[in-house]
């Protein structure tokens, strides 16, 4: 079986950016704004620079961290019918939303509000109802919920409506532990939470080389009761980390292999997902750009690095953004998100977002839905097997110039001809006469349907009861 990715180095250039990295974490090492985490290290085998002020991490640490970190991971859900375990065998990329946006937005109107926590209730209900989305992020911050609850009432509520597996974080040690006890409510025990993790976390390093206190004793309290982390590193080449691919790369690889030390100190053997979110920067202006054409460049090469340890990967960003804006059917949105599916990672994340993950839309959601649904068409497994080449067809045809009667065109049509069984994707549609935004209006149907059907808590009254007394 063939399937195409992007490979964007070659074994020289993988060895170099390990051996960098390498070199980061002993030489210059991290700061880690926790004193506990630092005693935790320090008690593994770390060192304390001259000034005492960094923590400086030997290359066997990091291979000790190597090989007791999880070439698997299991990401559970309520409904074990659509549990995630990463790497999947046939290189599936599984895909969420994207989150944390701070403005909803109407595509029709244009029409710009704060999010509230019915928003991050209606974007559950769609992701639960969308075939082509595997699991879930907050899509929205709750902004109307007191600062200091907002993340276990959207956590919450995340559960109420969806059944599907729950991505989040922390960004203290306490609330880490709550989000613990708040699913193990649903598995009968924190023992159980740990075999099936129905949630996962997201703790962020901040580039370059930092561990920010809160996130960081956030990550280890997920770490030891057996939540998976996603170490998502997210440098801005030319701001956070060098302006070249090749040593942003080298930072995030460093970055990463420094959470996976720290996860492993905390309990050996915990679930660890190598993560990047890099793009560049715009340095005219100073802001991200997640569209910018390097980006899939950026994560190529961190999923090679993934590769390159064995450790299970979330390094693509998927989602039109701004570009729906621009389209007037689904295929004019597949080819750029092919692009950004062909970095070859487990998860990705980023539908639904718009202004490089600022704003979020309902009906974009959806359109990158069903974008996606064509876009992952072509990063499937290919069948390059004798009878898939079929030297007999070819060799008939050849004769009688004739493939359309021949019986290998009509068993293999089905799963290969993307433009005769999708409809969008036909001639005749992609040339078809369509009124401006026709693709989004779509979509603002869509959704609206779904949040108009009825539809029912995925958790029992005693179950959300037992969170709220977690919450008070």
């Amino acid at each position: 079986m063939a399937r195409a990715k992007i490979c964007f180095m070659d074994d020289d250039e993988v060895e170099r950016v390990h051996t960098t990295a390498i070199r980061l974490l002993d030489e210059v090492g991290i700061l880690v704004h926790s004193e506990s985490v630092s005693g935790m290290l320090e008690s593994n085998g770390a060192r304390r620079s001259k000034d005492g002020t960094r923590m400086l991490i030997s290359e066997d640490m990091v291979k000790n961290a190597l090989s007791v970190a999880p070439k698997s991971v299991l990401l559970a859900s309520t409904d074990a019918a659509q549990d995630i375990r990463i790497p999947a065998a046939n290189g599936r990329i599984f895909v969420a939303n994207g989150g944390e946006g701070v403005q909803m937005v109407d595509l029709l109107t244009g029409d710009r509000r704060s999010p509230v926590l019915a928003d991050l209730r209606n974007f559950a209900i769609l992701v639960d109802d969308l075939p082509q989305i595997d699991f879930f992020w907050g899509m929205v911050g709750a902004l109307d919920q007191p600062a200091h609850l907002k993340e276990l009432l959207e956590m919450k509520t995340s559960f109420e409506w969806t059944t599907k597996h729950i991505q989040l974080g922390a960004i203290t040690a306490e609330q880490a532990r709550k989000m613990v006890r708040m699913a193990s409510v649903l598995m009968d025990g924190e023992d159980n939470l740990a075999k099936r993790p129905i949630i996962s976390s997201v703790q962020c390093p901040i580039s370059p080389l930092t561990f920010e206190k809160g996130l960081v004793e956030a990550q280890v309290e997920f770490s030891r009761a057996g939540i998976p982390v996603v170490a998502m590193t997210a440098p801005v080449a030319g701001l956070s980390s060098p302006v070249t691919i090749s040593g942003t790369v080298a930072q995030t690889t460093a970055e990463n292999l420094a959470s996976l030390v720290i996860s492993q100190a905390a309990r050996k053997g915990a679930p660890f997902i190598f993560s990047s979110d890099s793009s560049p920067a715009d340095l005219k202006t100073g802001s991200i750009d997640y569209g910018a054409l390097e980006t899939p460049l950026f994560r190529a090469a961190s999923g090679q690095m993934a590769e390159y340890y064995d450790l299970p990967k979330m390094v693509a960003g998927l989602g039109l953004e701004n570009l729906s804006y621009a389209i007037d059917n689904i295929w004019e949105g597949v080819h750029y998100m092919t692009n950004c599916a062909l970095v070859g990672s487990d998860l990705s994340a980023g539908f639904g977002g718009l202004d490089q993950a600022i704003g979020a839309s309902y009906e974009q959601l959806v359109l990158d839905a069903w974008v996606w649904e064509i876009a992952r068409e072509f990063i499937r497994e290919f069948d390059f097997g004798d009878d898939a080449i079929s030297y007999d067809t070819i060799r008939d045809a050849g004769l009688d110039r004739n493939f359309l009667t021949k019986r290998h065109t009509s068993q293999r049509l089905r799963g290969e001809a993307i433009a005769t069984r999708v409809a969008d994707c036909t001639v005749a549609e992609r040339l078809k006469a369509v009124d401006t935004r026709d693709a989004i209006a779509r979509a603002y149907k869509e959704a609206s349907r779904i949040l108009d059907s009825h539809h029912e808590p995925k958790i029992d009254s005693d179950q959300a009861s037992a969170m709220d007394r977690i919450i008070r």
